[in-house]
C-alpha cells in the first residue's frame, strides 16, 4: 500500500497542494521554511487525524481562510482519507464515509515519523515508548483497541472511587475488569516486543555496525507477582496516591545498546539510527501478520549523521520495502539512494524533478 496523491488547500504556507509519489523513495529537497517539513505534516494529518508539531488544528491554517483540508488517495483499491477543519470543528473522511472513525484511517494507512525530535522516544518518559509498541500491536491484533479502552475505563473508575475515598468494595469492584483486560493487553504488548525485537539486531547491524541492541518490555508490575493478588495488596497504598499505582499504564520498554542504556547514553546520531531501526523492525512485524507495509516519513535526513551513517541509512531505505518520503536541503551526495521520486519545495510551490536514479 501507498500514497498515489496527496492533495491539501490552504495547509500552512500552502495555497494549494498536489503531488504524485513514487510508490518507494520519495526525496524532497528545499531551504529553511520552504515547506518540506509541512509536506510530510500534511501527510501525518490525513493518516492520523493530528498534527506531529501543533497542539490545535487551527494552527494548520493558511492565510488565505480560516479553513484547511489534506486528503491522500492510496494506490491499492483507491481510497481516499483526509481530515479537514474550520471554526466549526473538523471531519475525519474515509472515502465516502463523513465523520469516520480515526482507528479505521489509521489502520489503513499506516505511517511512521522519524524527525529532528524522534530522541524523545528514548530520552522521555516511558508514555512515549507505550505510545511507540501500542501504534505497533494495534495493527497486528484487531481486537487490541477494545482491549486497550476496556482497561483505561476500569482505570478510570477505580481511580475516581480511590480519590473519592469510596469503601473497599467500591474500589474492588472494578478489580476483576482491571485484571482481565490488563492481563490480556500485557500479553499482546509483551509478544509483539518480542517478535519485533527479532528483527531488530539486523537492522541496528545495517545502520549502526553492531547487532548487540536489545528491548525489554516491563510489564508495569513487579515480575512474579499476580496482578490481582497485588491490587488487593495495596489497595491501603493506592488510597494514599489517590490512585492505582501498578499495571500495564505503567509498563516500560528498555532499550540498550552495546549494554548500555540508550536514554543519554549514545549520541545523538546513534538514537536517530537505532529509532530508525526500531521503526523498521516493528514495521517488518506488521507487513508480516498481513498489515499495509508503514509509510515512513523521515526529516532532515542528513541531521546528526556522518557520511558513513548517511550512506548505511540510504542503504537502508532502499531495503525498506515500503514508501518513503525523505526530506534533506538538497539531494544527498552519496551514492545508493535508488530510484524514485524527486521534488522541490520552494515558498509552498512543489515542483517534481527528475527521478532518482541510482
Amino acid at each position: 500500500m501507498a500514497v498515489a496523491l496527496l492533495r491539501g488547500e490552504n495547509f500552512r504556507l500552502y495555497r494549494s497542494l498536489e503531488i504524485q509519489p513514487h510508490s518507494g523513495l520519495n526525496l524532497i529537497t528545499g531551504g529553511n521554511a520552504a515547506g518540506k517539513t509541512s509536506l510530510l505534516e500534511a501527510l501525518f494529518v490525513a493518516a492520523r487525524g493530528r498534527s506531529f508539531r501543533a497542539l490545535s488544528l487551527s494552527e494548520l491554517c493558511g492565510a488565505e481562510r480560516p479553513e484547511w483540508n489534506v486528503f491522500l488517495e492510496t494506490d491499492q483499491e483507491r481510497h481516499r482519507v483526509g481530515l479537514g477543519w474550520n471554526r466549526q470543528g473538523s471531519e475525519i473522511r474515509l472515502d465516502d464515509t463523513k465523520n469516520a472513525r480515526i482507528s479505521d484511517v489509521v489502520r489503513l494507512v499506516p505511517i511512521q515519523l522519524i524527525d529532528p525530535l524522534a530522541h524523545r522516544l528514548l530520552d522521555e518518559g516511558p508514555s512515549y515508548r507505550r505510545s511507540f509498541v501500542d501504534w505497533g500491536v494495534f495493527h497486528v491484533e484487531h481486537l487490541f483497541l477494545d482491549v486497550w479502552r476496556r482497561y483505561q475505563r476500569a482505570l478510570k473508575q477505580r481511580n475516581s472511587a480511590l480519590r473519592d475515598q469510596l469503601e473497599d468494595r467500591a474500589v474492588q469492584a472494578w478489580n476483576e475488569e482491571l485484571v482481565a483486560a490488563g492481563e490480556t493487553l500485557t500479553a499482546m504488548r509483551l509478544s509483539h516486543v518480542r517478535a519485533a525485537s527479532a528483527g531488530l539486531s539486523a537492522w541496528v547491524q545495517r545502520l549502526l555496525g553492531t547487532s548487540d541492541a536489545t528491548c525489554e518490555w516491563q510489564r508495569g508490575w513487579p515480575d512474579g507477582e499476580d496482578f490481582r493478588e497485588l491490587l488487593d495488596r495495596n489497595l491501603d497504598q493506592h488510597r494514599r496516591f489517590g490512585a492505582t499505582i501498578q499495571g500495564p499504564h505503567r509498563a516500560e520498554l528498555k532499550v540498550r545498546l552495546n549494554h548500555a542504556k540508550a536514554k543519554g547514553r549514545v549520541s545523538r546520531g546513534q538514537q536517530k539510527l537505532l529509532i530508525t531501526a526500531m521503526v523498521l523492525a516493528q514495521a517488518e512485524l506488521l507487513a508480516a501478520a498481513g498489515a499495509p507495509a508503514p509509510i515512513l516519513l523521515l526529516d532532515d535526513f542528513a541531521a546528526e549523521l556522518s557520511t558513513e551513517f548517511q550512506s548505511r541509512l540510504a542503504a537502508a531505505l532502499i531495503e525498506y520495502r515500503g514508501q518513503k518520503f525523505v526530506t534533506a536541503f538538497e539531494k544527498p551526495a552519496i551514492a545508493g539512494l535508488g530510484e524514485g521520486g524527486l521534488f522541490h519545495v520552494e515558498h509552498g510551490t512543489i515542483r517534481s524533478l527528475n527521478a532518482l536514479h541510482k
